[in-house]
């Protein structure tokens, strides 16, 4: 299940950083949104997880697996962050007459 969500998480935090970059053309602010759409999808799964699993709530929130996705915030974020990356290197190789 921690995967799912962690694969979902990225490809949602993926799409809307290449709305938002192709819409304003900022490399930044389309990083930002990667960054705020990966917290408020972790987060909430993290939340939601940890609501409906009794052995957590008993135990602590420590003894559950679901408390490793709130560490996967950066780490998708950056690999967001070189997808971006590549997405535009390739539009300005595609774009660029000189580029051969």
């Amino acid at each position: 299940m921690l995967f799912i969500v962690l694969f979902f998480s990225l490809i949602g935090s993926t799409i809307i950083s290449m709305w938002i970059f192709y819409k304003s053309n900022h490399k930044w602010l389309s990083n930002l949104s990667s960054l705020c759409m990966n917290t408020l999808i972790l987060g909430m799964m993290s939340w939601l997880f940890y609501n409906f699993d009794e052995e957590a709530r008993a135990f602590g929130f420590g003894y559950s697996s679901m408390i490793y996705l709130i560490f996967y915030i950066p780490i998708l974020t950056w690999i967001n962050f070189f997808i971006l990356e590549y997405v535009i290197f390739r539009r300005k190789k595609i774009y660029d007459k000189n580029a051969f």
